[in-house]
Protein backbone atom coordinates (compact mmCIF):
# COMPACT_ATOMS: atom_id res chain seq x y z
CA UNK A 1 0.00 0.00 0.00
CA UNK A 2 1.50 3.35 -1.25
CA UNK A 3 1.79 6.05 1.29
CA UNK A 4 -0.73 8.97 1.20
CA UNK A 5 2.18 11.50 0.29
CA UNK A 6 2.60 9.08 -2.70
CA UNK A 7 -0.71 10.85 -4.19
CA UNK A 8 0.23 14.69 -2.94
CA UNK A 9 3.31 13.97 -4.69
CA UNK A 10 1.93 13.21 -7.93
CA UNK A 11 -0.95 15.98 -7.96
CA UNK A 12 1.93 18.27 -7.12
CA UNK A 13 4.35 17.43 -9.79
CA UNK A 14 1.30 17.50 -12.37
CA UNK A 15 0.40 20.86 -11.21
CA UNK A 16 3.80 22.54 -11.13
CA UNK A 17 4.94 25.34 -13.16
CA UNK A 18 7.00 24.99 -15.69
CA UNK A 19 9.94 27.51 -16.41
CA UNK A 20 9.61 29.38 -13.37
CA UNK A 21 12.92 28.21 -12.35
CA UNK A 22 15.37 30.54 -10.71
CA UNK A 23 19.26 30.42 -10.48
CA UNK A 24 20.37 30.66 -6.67
CA UNK A 25 22.88 29.11 -5.09
CA UNK A 26 25.72 26.32 -6.65
CA UNK A 27 23.90 23.65 -5.49
CA UNK A 28 20.44 24.90 -5.78
CA UNK A 29 18.68 24.04 -9.46
CA UNK A 30 16.11 26.94 -8.38
CA UNK A 31 15.20 28.31 -5.37
CA UNK A 32 12.54 28.73 -2.70
CA UNK A 33 11.12 31.95 -3.05
CA UNK A 34 7.92 33.89 -1.65
CA UNK A 35 8.39 36.92 -3.35
CA UNK A 36 8.13 40.79 -1.94
CA UNK A 37 4.75 40.47 -4.47
CA UNK A 38 3.19 37.85 -2.58
CA UNK A 39 0.49 39.10 -0.39
CA UNK A 40 -1.13 35.40 0.67
CA UNK A 41 -0.03 31.86 0.38
CA UNK A 42 -2.40 28.99 0.39
CA UNK A 43 -1.56 26.07 2.40
CA UNK A 44 -2.62 22.50 3.24
CA UNK A 45 -1.04 20.50 5.22
CA UNK A 46 -1.36 16.96 5.63
CA UNK A 47 -0.31 14.87 8.91
CA UNK A 48 -1.52 11.31 10.16
CA UNK A 49 -4.11 11.03 6.89
CA UNK A 50 -5.69 14.22 7.70
CA UNK A 51 -5.43 17.17 5.85
CA UNK A 52 -6.13 21.36 6.84
CA UNK A 53 -6.38 23.87 4.48
CA UNK A 54 -6.04 27.69 5.16
CA UNK A 55 -4.90 30.67 3.38
CA UNK A 56 -1.57 32.88 5.46
CA UNK A 57 -1.68 36.56 5.30
CA UNK A 58 0.02 39.42 6.85
CA UNK A 59 3.00 38.89 9.53
CA UNK A 60 2.58 35.08 9.06
CA UNK A 61 3.25 35.53 5.17
CA UNK A 62 6.65 37.60 6.20
CA UNK A 63 7.48 34.88 8.54
CA UNK A 64 6.98 32.56 5.47
CA UNK A 65 9.26 34.46 3.69
CA UNK A 66 12.06 34.55 6.03
CA UNK A 67 11.58 30.90 6.63
CA UNK A 68 11.51 29.82 3.52
CA UNK A 69 14.67 32.16 2.41
CA UNK A 70 16.66 30.88 4.92
CA UNK A 71 16.24 26.55 3.93
CA UNK A 72 19.63 25.42 3.09
CA UNK A 73 18.96 22.42 0.72
CA UNK A 74 20.40 20.87 -2.10
CA UNK A 75 19.45 18.28 -4.83
CA UNK A 76 18.35 14.84 -3.71
CA UNK A 77 19.49 11.90 -5.52
CA UNK A 78 17.01 8.33 -5.62
CA UNK A 79 16.73 5.37 -6.99
CA UNK A 80 13.69 4.59 -8.29
CA UNK A 81 10.36 4.17 -5.80
CA UNK A 82 12.66 5.35 -3.23
CA UNK A 83 12.58 9.19 -3.10
CA UNK A 84 11.02 10.90 -0.01
CA UNK A 85 7.40 10.54 -1.15
CA UNK A 86 8.05 6.95 -0.88
CA UNK A 87 8.52 6.61 2.94
CA UNK A 88 6.10 5.89 5.53
CA UNK A 89 4.73 7.95 8.00
CA UNK A 90 5.64 11.87 8.05
CA UNK A 91 3.95 14.88 7.44
CA UNK A 92 3.84 17.87 4.52
CA UNK A 93 3.13 21.11 3.58
CA UNK A 94 2.20 22.51 0.38
CA UNK A 95 2.95 26.32 -0.06
CA UNK A 96 0.53 27.54 -3.39
CA UNK A 97 1.76 31.36 -3.97
CA UNK A 98 -1.37 32.70 -6.40
CA UNK A 99 0.18 35.87 -6.88
CA UNK A 100 3.36 36.60 -9.25
CA UNK A 101 5.77 33.99 -11.10
CA UNK A 102 6.53 32.16 -7.51
CA UNK A 103 6.20 28.27 -8.09
CA UNK A 104 4.53 26.29 -5.42
CA UNK A 105 6.48 23.78 -3.30
CA UNK A 106 6.39 21.06 -0.74
CA UNK A 107 8.15 20.72 2.41
CA UNK A 108 8.18 17.18 3.80
CA UNK A 109 9.18 16.56 7.22
CA UNK A 110 9.82 12.82 7.66
CA UNK A 111 11.66 13.42 11.06
CA UNK A 112 13.18 15.87 12.75
CA UNK A 113 16.42 15.24 10.45
CA UNK A 114 15.01 14.32 7.35
CA UNK A 115 13.26 16.99 5.95
CA UNK A 116 13.23 17.67 2.14
CA UNK A 117 11.74 19.95 -0.75
CA UNK A 118 9.83 19.39 -3.93
CA UNK A 119 10.11 21.85 -6.44
CA UNK A 120 9.05 21.66 -10.16
CA UNK A 121 9.18 17.58 -9.88
CA UNK A 122 12.73 17.36 -8.10
CA UNK A 123 13.59 16.60 -4.22
CA UNK A 124 15.74 18.34 -2.26
CA UNK A 125 17.30 17.44 0.94
CA UNK A 126 17.15 20.06 4.01
CA UNK A 127 19.91 20.43 5.60
CA UNK A 128 18.95 22.99 8.18
CA UNK A 129 15.61 21.41 8.58
CA UNK A 130 12.89 23.15 10.70
CA UNK A 131 9.46 23.62 11.01
CA UNK A 132 7.44 26.04 9.19
CA UNK A 133 6.40 29.29 11.24
CA UNK A 134 2.56 28.38 10.61
CA UNK A 135 -0.30 28.92 12.86
CA UNK A 136 -3.12 26.39 12.03
CA UNK A 137 -6.53 27.70 12.38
Amino acid sequence: MKKWAVLIVAIICAFSLAGCNRPAGRDRLISVDIGGDVTKVDMIHYIGGKSIQWTAEGQEVDNLRVWASGLEYELFKYEEGQSPGDSDGGEVYIFTMTEGDNPSFSYVINGTDDCYLLMDGKWYSVSNPSDPPVAEP
